[in-house]
Order: structure tokens, then sequence, then C-alpha cells
């Protein structure tokens, strides 16, 4: 005749070989996830050997004033100038050039080279435009407005939009309220 404890043994050491299995198999996940942590770490430069100087993080926040002339290309809402013949037929006034102030709209978009349908992200400020609606447009002869906006929260917008037609692209956005513009910018789009 058997014994109760007989019929316990494979029972209780089900257990135990499932409980070694579990243990083993966590622990060679833990090594998988573990090398990769070690490897992320090291690319993205994350290292604790590296006791010495290092450079400082960077941030880019786009600023409200362009570093660079704000329109690269002439802008189709803007008449040129005639030159000289205004100046000509007044001959007792003195010629005086008004500054046009800047453009309180900046936008810039990232990356400038994307394939057809990559997004490309459309990031500005707007100085004093807090809650604007700002409407994203596209120049096809004349600006069009291209089916996005996006709203001014704390000075700044970010959006993004896909285009498949190739070809070098511009767009601005534009305050649905104000009809203020920002400059253009041009992304060359396809290859």
């Amino acid at each position: 005749m058997a014994r109760p404890e007989d019929e316990d043994a494979p029972w209780a050491r089900q257990l135990l070989v499932g409980t070694g299995v579990l243990l083993a198999v966590a622990l060679v996940i833990g090594g998988v996830v573990s090398v990769f942590a070690l490897g992320a770490a090291r690319v993205t430069g994350i290292d604790s050997a590296s006791s010495g100087r290092s450079n400082p993080p960077t941030l880019v926040i786009p600023s409200d004033v362009p570093t660079t002339t704000p329109e690269p290309f002439p802008d189709p809402d803007v008449p040129q100038a005639a030159g000289s013949s205004s100046q000509a037929s007044s001959p007792s006034a003195t010629p005086t050039k008004k500054k046009k102030p800047p453009t309180s709209i900046s936008l810039q978009a990232f990356p400038q080279r994307v394939s057809a349908n990559q997004r490309i992200n459309l990031t500005g400020t707007y100085r004093g435009g807090e809650g604007a609606r700002l409407q994203v447009q596209r120049f096809q002869g004349s600006w069009t407005n291209f089916p996005v906006t996006v709203s001014v929260s704390g000075g700044l917008f970010n959006t993004y939009v896909y285009t498949g037609r190739s070809g070098p692209q511009r767009f601005r956005v534009m305050d649905t309220t104000s009809g203020r513009k920002s400059n253009p910018v041009k992304v060359s789009v396809g290859g």
C-alpha cells in the first residue's frame, strides 16, 4: 500500500521545478534587459566612467527675434518698391526710411529636407498672441490655407504637417483674428 507522503511528493516536486524554471527565466530576461539598458546608456553618453569635464546640455528655444533676415525670399503679399521715382517727384522732402516693425509671429520648420509624406514640424513664437488661433498656409502661386490650425500657449506654438507634393514648399502661419502673418519657411520635399 502506498504511503500518503508518496502521493504528495510529485506535486511538491513539480512546484519546486516550476519555481526553479520561473526563477531561471526571470534571471535570463533581467540579464537581457540590463544588457540592452547598458548599451543604450553607452550610446546616449550616460556613463559612470565619464567623471571628467562634460558638455553642458543644450536646449534651443526659438526666440521672437530672428537671427537672420526674416524673409530670405520675397513675400508675394508685399508690393515691391518702385525705386526712387517717389523721391524724385518731391525734391523738397527729405528722404526718410521707415523701418518695418518686426513680425511678432516667428516661425521655424524642421527638418528642412524631408521625403514625401514625412512629418514637417512647425514651431514658433507669437509675442502678445496668447490664445490666438493660427492657420497654417502653403504657397501655391498664392497663399492658401493648409488644413491645420494651432493655438498659441505661453507665447509658443507647435504643430506639424505632412505633404506629398515634391519640390520646395513654403509654409507660414496667419492669425485668423488679426490677420498677422509669420515669416515664410522653406522645406525641400522629395528628392
